[in-house]
């Protein structure tokens, strides 16, 4: 080789040399922030699988790339020096989206520096990834309260007055603990066929003064048991909490989490309109609703995806596991065998067994069971639709109400609700609600359900509430949704979504059973779920519910909304399934209730709340005022 054609050689290597060097520290770099992520996906996914000497908190830590705006990363690449890159400000959404949140009384919280959280104290709780811990595989947990000692006692009952939950049991179980899987095998060779149709789920979690590790539990089991192109976000919402833990220590924690973002409302705005804040950030095209204290089991999010992307007209909600409030104990049951109705008592969810008509239209135990109505707390529903239906209606205040309405104008304007059995979330159904609103909020939000959707059937639950309408607001503008939408009559839901539904139109009396005595009422103390109390008396205060009874033209004294009837048996008054019971009443004209077989009266205690019968007389403690039903209402059957 000639000499000038080696130095040229040489030349060239010398300068690709450098380039070469940088080529390839590029490369490192995206190499290890790969690794990084994967690291991330994998403590996600399944944390249980690694060491459980590792604490999750301190892995993800060591993340060196940060997304913005779900499209790029920014790297800041000084070769050969390789440096942590950290992305300030990174926030989620376009100016559009912000103002609007901003509108609305909405802030997002921006990703920020580590170094910004230095000197931020997280609570302490169980992060640790122990196959064998409190709790797992959705074990019991019992504490003996008696071993405690007195500050751990008092940090027990704290924890219930607080949230009305174990909140002791929650904080010895560990955020990353593992559930088993609840799908049955029908459900399992499905999984295939979930993943042929997936639009992604932005998740919304509403919370207010939540304890920690439940949110944190709540919020990994999402990560953790969602698949990686499913998940777009999951967006916490604050609704004014004023607990410390949920201020800088949560934005610590979350901060190193790319697709969990913090929004903060500026006042109290209550569930519905803290859950808008989270949809107008959310970009995904399906929206998944949640509360925060739940835990979402293996295979959760395929089944509710495919529906939605199937059958874009369906609200979907899952089978809903119970969390016991005491032990944390769960377990989802793969045989679903219920659905949601609602009563006229108060309009409000409750559950049924599925009724014959809808399992013969199943074919198989995946199959989706169309439900009258759906619970407030956990469903998924596509963007488009739920922007057609109008969102929420903004005359509802705080809680209650909401999914009435929303299952109400799904099924009436084109759409449907229906539960998937092969998505299972656990919820931690509290005993009592340690948020307190005003006492009529709920009623106020039925009213304006009732007022928009329920036509001339709405006096049914008039009747119930003892015509208490009060200032429910102005419902015109939804009242103009409907015409808009030509949504169908409520007639129609009846006939066509909820055809079980007795309508109780042919009633003689209907109100409170008032004593001339004492201002007090019959109470019938409770429902079929309390082992059917004998009635009792109890101070009249005006709302119906357990003091509202209807009497037939035929005798009998009855709560409709349990088939309970009030029956006498040797002098002693109680509460028996309608279908025992025979006609056996009559309201005389001197204001006394016959017991018709035995010509005997019934009887308000005197000293005591019991009520009996007694040889009838002239007796106060025997005089009762009853209601004749309105005439001048349509009562339509």
């Amino acid at each position: 080789m000639r000499r000038s054609t080696l130095h040229r050689y040489l030349k060239r290597a010398l300068i690709g040399l450098p380039i070469l060097w940088i080529m390839y520290s590029i490369s490192e770099i995206f190499m290890r922030n790969e690794n990084d992520l994967s690291l991330q996906n994998h403590l996600e996914k399944d944390p249980g699988n690694l060491k459980n000497s590792f604490e999750a908190k301190e892995l993800k830590v060591n993340l060196n790339v940060q997304q913005v705006d779900d499209k790029k990363v920014n790297l800041d690449v000084q070769v050969p020096v390789q440096e942590k890159i950290v992305v300030q400000g990174a926030v989620k959404g376009n100016s559009q989206q912000l103002d609007k949140l901003s509108a609305l009384g909405g802030t997002l919280v921006e990703k920020k520096s580590p170094d910004a959280y230095n000197g931020v104290e997280l609570p302490v709780f169980n992060n640790q990834l122990d196959a064998n811990g409190p709790g797992e595989a959705g074990q019991a947990v019992a504490v003996n309260v008696k071993n405690l000692s007195e500050d751990e006692k008092t940090k027990f009952n704290r924890g219930w007055t607080d949230n009305s939950f174990n909140q002791y049991v929650s904080d010895m179980i560990s955020v990353y603990r593992k559930l088993p899987d609840g799908q049955g095998p029908v459900c399992q060779s499905k999984a295939e066929l979930f993943k042929t149709r997936q639009q992604e789920v932005s998740v919304i979690i509403i919370f207010h003064n939540e304890a920690w590790s439940v949110l944190l539990r709540s919020v990994h089991s999402i990560l953790g048991r969602t698949p990686e192109h499913l998940l777009k976000e999951i967006i916490l919402v604050d609704d004014f909490s004023t607990k410390e833990h949920l201020k800088a220590p949560l934005e610590k924690y979350f901060n190193e989490y790319p697709k969990v973002q913090i929004v903060r409302a500026t006042k109290r705005q209550g569930l519905t309109r803290a859950r808008l804040l989270g949809y107008y950030i959310s970009t995904a095209p399906i929206v998944v609703f949640l509360d925060s204290h739940i835990e979402c089991f293996p295979g959760w999010a395929e089944p509710l995806s495919y529906r939605i992307t199937e059958e874009p007209t369906v609200v979907a909600f899952p089978s809903i596991e119970v969390i016991n409030d005491e032990t944390f104990a769960t377990v989802a049951n793969p045989n679903v065998n219920q659905n949601g109705i609602f009563r006229w008592k108060d309009l409000t969810f409750q559950w049924q067994s599925v009724p014959d008509f809808e399992s013969a239209r199943r074919k198989s135990e995946a199959d989706p069971i169309r439900s009258p109505t759906m619970p407030g707390g956990l469903f998924a529903i596509g963007r488009e639709l739920f922007e057609r239906l109008g969102t929420y209606d903004p005359g509802l205040d705080y809680w209650g109400g909401e999914n009435i309405e929303l299952s109400f104008k799904a099924w009436m304007c084109g759409g449907s609700v229906e539960l998937i059995p092969c998505s299972h979330i656990g919820h931690i159904f509290r005993r009592t609600n340690p948020i307190k609103w005003n006492s009529n909020i709920g009623s106020k939000n039925s009213i304006r359900v009732a007022e928009v959707w329920m036509d001339e059937y709405k006096n049914y639950f008039y009747e119930r509430i003892l015509y208490a309408l009060g200032d429910y607001g102005d419902v015109s503008e939804r009242k103009e949704l409907r015409q808009r939408l030509s949504c169908h009559t409520f007639q129609w839901y009846l006939k066509n979504v909820y055809p079980n539904l007795e309508i109780p139109s042919r009633m003689k009396y209907a109100g409170e059973i008032r004593s001339f005595a004492s201002p007090r009422c019959v109470d019938s103390m409770g429902g079929p779920n309390d082992n059917q109390p004998a009635p009792k008396m109890y101070p009249c205060h005006g709302q119906g519910y357990n003091q509202f009874w209807y009497m037939t033209e035929t005798g009998h004294i009855m709560q409709d909304e349990w088939k309970i009837c009030v029956s006498a048996n040797n002098g002693v008054v109680s509460s028996v399934s309608c279908e025992q019971s025979s006609p056996i009443w009559r309201y005389r004209e001197d204001k006394t209730l016959e017991h018709i077989p035995t010509g005997q009266c019934l009887t308000s205690g005197v000293n005591d709340d019991n009520i009996t019968l007694t040889s009838c007389s002239d007796s106060k403690w025997q005089k009762w005022e009853l209601q004749l039903r309105r005439t001048d209402i349509t009562f339509p059957e």
